[in-house]
């Protein structure tokens, strides 16, 4: 596989970059934090997809790149010898992810899964594969060094992808304890736990006595379709004899009718005829009793006049006894005025009469002398002109009460004769009153004649004989009785046959229970047998399983124990070059120590030096990325190592560029990723990755 050329579209720090790949050592050029190693995880994204990527695919997406804008990388490679173009791109706000796989211009996959599956089979291994065969980091490598021998080993036996044989190795024994189990629950449901017989030979007898069973229904069922044979001839029968008592029942039922009918009308007809005469006895009554009410009313024609005339003279009464009544109220008013005054004088006169002829006037203050007299003679003739006056009064109020009186008793006479007009009145309303019932009744009776003398009219001559009559409903109750005897007996024979055919029916269901039940029994019999069968299989690969298993076991031991020589053997190539031939050889213990050879004589690596120890580890991860290639069939040409020159002084950087330069015939692109700027003079082509101002990042080959 050699790289030809990668597009990056606002993928990471990159807005739109072209890398074009040439062959040799390439250093990949820059800062800290610019880019250099996003450029390879773009190839790997490209490849294998999210799964490559070392973060969610949200922030693979260039940070101010626009929604609209797609993210998007391009790989052109040659991989045996045809032209592949790999595009994957992730477009729109809810980043939709597609890619596509060309391979010598046609299109071969197409769709973001089915691309990673596609190249993933294509190269033959899988992103973990790919990535630990071609990417070397100086933090993996100062890991391989820092570890002790039990940490080691385990995580050089995983980067050559032995562990997975101890995956296979666990999934083999899992299948065959599975298989095991399987065989143990399909013994356990072909015996039955209770009495500890084989379920099949069970199921067999009971399968001969549901036989047995079913042939005794047989034999029912068929006694049965007998008697329901017989049964549906003597139904026949029984429904011609019914239907023939039936019409005749009907024919004379309707003879019957017709009679009844007649007689009703005979019997409405007398009927109308008694209630005719009778209406028109109270109908002639009635007229006979207006008659008489009417002779009584002719002596209340004045009533009226009469009651109006007293009722004025009883208001003219009472008008007259209230005005002598305020006469009397009046006249008794003045009669204690003047008895008052009388009084005042008597009491003026005594005054007087006790001051004497000596006195002085209480008004004018002068003797009285012959005023005395005068006075006492003036009161006197006064006192006697209002006593006269009163007693006019009294004469005036006895003369009122006395008219008071009279008129009280004519009124008493007025309101006697009111109260006896009024009975009068009474009276006549009475027989007013049941005159025009008497009227009402008269004209309802009179509708009910007319309506009676329409519907004698209309019934008009019936020819109707009692004797005929009862002669035919008595020959209807014979032949009702006929009818109904013979629907009875129909009736029970019915019932009899639909008792024999539910019977038949229930039988049928017994047998077909039966049936269902030898059936499931065979079934459960037919299942028991591959149960058998199956137990056999399964036993077999079982078998072949726990031989699968020790096989693989011992192939694992086997592949281990030629992994460390070789891995030795290629690291020993490595280092020999690296140090220019200081050192000719160093291996791996059984604990995967690195042992280097000085002198003939082998030394753990810490004896050496820092720089000395990272070129072993150096030479250890290139073998293993030899190893994994030798396996893939060297499909992999070229190689990535990312900021191994960690603690490595100049002289010794050189050494290692030297030895890089001669593994030209093992790997056809050499990727060195470095920030030290002075490599750039052992390498042949240099890619610079640097920063813009608005942060984006870009190349440069040089």
């Amino acid at each position: 596989m050699i790289l030809k050329a990668l597009t990056l579209v606002n993928y990471r720090k990159f807005k739109n970059s072209v890398v074009e790949f040439p062959d040799g050592i390439i250093g990949v050029m820059g800062l800290n934090g610019v880019g250099k190693s996003t450029i390879f995880e773009a190839i790997a994204w490209v490849l294998y997809g999210p799964v490559a990527a070392r973060t969610s695919a949200d922030q693979i997406k260039r940070e101010d790149a626009a929604d609209s804008d797609p993210c998007r990388v391009e790989l052109d490679f040659i991989f045996e010898e045809d032209r592949y173009r790999i595009v994957r791109e992730m477009s729109g706000k809810n980043l939709s992810a597609s890619a596509s796989v060309m391979i010598n211009d046609k299109l071969a996959a197409s769709g973001a899964e089915i691309a990673s599956k596609y190249i993933q089979k294509r190269l033959g291994m899988d992103f973990k594969s790919f990535f630990t065969s071609i990417f070397a980091k100086q933090k993996e490598l100062n890991v391989l060094s820092a570890m002790n021998a039990s940490e080691r080993r385990p995580l050089i036996l995983k980067m050559l992808g032995i562990d997975e044989l101890d995956e296979v190795v666990k999934e083999i024994r899992a299948d065959k304890k599975n298989k095991d189990t399987l065989i143990e629950k399909l013994s356990q449901d072909i015996t039955d736990e209770r009495t500890g017989k084989n379920k099949i030979e069970s199921y067999n007898d009971e399968v001969k006595s549901l036989d047995k069973k079913k042939e005794d229904l047989d034999e029912s069922i068929k006694e049965i379709k007998e008697k329901i044979q017989y049964l549906k001839k003597e139904v026949e029968n029984l429904e011609k004899n019914c239907a023939s008592n039936k019409k005749d029942y009907e024919k004379i039922n309707l003879l019957k009718e017709k009679l009844a009918e007649k007689k009703t009308l005979f019997e409405n007809k007398k009927k109308l005829d008694v209630e005719l005469k009778n209406l028109q006895s109270k109908i002639a009554e009635r007229q006979r009793i207006i008659e008489t009410q009417r002779k009584k009313t002719k002596g209340f024609e004045k009533l009226d006049a009469d009651v109006k005339e007293v009722e004025k003279k009883l208001r003219l009464t009472d008008e007259e006894i209230e005005k002598l009544v305020k006469k009397i109220e009046q006249e008794k008013t003045i009669a204690e005025n003047i008895k008052e005054s009388i009084s005042d004088i008597e009491c003026k006169k005594k005054n007087i009469l006790k001051l004497g002829p000596d006195a002085k006037c209480p008004t004018c203050d002068r003797l009285l002398g012959e005023q005395h007299n005068k006075l006492l003679k003036n009161f006197d003739k006064e006192k006697q002109e209002k006593v006269g006056k009163v007693e006019s009064i009294l004469k005036n109020i006895k003369t009122a009460l006395e008219g008071k009186d009279k008129f009280s008793r004519e009124k008493q006479a007025f309101e006697k004769k009111r109260n006896y007009l009024q009975s009068q009145l009474r009276e006549k309303e009475r027989i007013d009153a049941t005159i025009d019932n008497i009227l009402a009744e008269m004209s309802r009776e009179k509708i009910e004649l007319e309506n009676n003398e329409k519907q004698l009219k209309n019934i008009g001559t019936i020819d109707f004989a009692i004797a005929e009559y009862e002669s035919v409903k008595n020959q209807f109750n014979e032949f009702y009785k006929k009818y109904q005897s013979t629907l009875n007996f129909l009736t029970d024979k019915k019932e009899a046959l639909s008792d024999s055919k539910l019977e038949l029916e229930k039988k049928d269901g017994e047998k077909n229970l039966i049936a269902q039940r030898i059936k499931n029994l065979q079934d459960k019999i037919t299942e028991l047998e591959e149960f058998k069968n199956k137990i056999k299989e399964e036993k077999k690969n079982s078998q072949q399983l726990g031989t699968l298993s020790e096989v693989m076991s011992s192939f694992r031991s086997h592949l281990i124990s030629r992994i460390q020589p070789t891995l030795s053997s290629y690291a020993s190539d490595y280092f020999e070059r690296l140090t220019d031939g200081k050192y000719q050889q160093m291996e791996l213990d059984e604990n995967y120590n690195i042992m280097i050879y000085d002198g003939g004589n082998s030394y753990s690596i810490q004896r050496f030096s820092g720089g000395e120890e990272d070129l072993a580890n150096l030479c250890l991860r290139l073998a293993i990325s030899e190893v994994i290639t030798e396996r893939a069939g060297g499909i992999f040409n070229f190689i990535i190592l990312d900021e191994i020159f960690g603690s490595q002084d100049m002289i010794r950087r050189q050494n290692i560029m030297k030895a890089l330069n001669g593994l030209s015939s093992k790997f056809r692109q050499i990727f060195l990723i470095t920030h030290i700027d002075d490599v750039k003079n052992y390498v042949e082509n240099v890619i610079n990755v640097s920063e813009n101002e608005d942060g984006t990042s870009v190349v440069k080959i040089e």
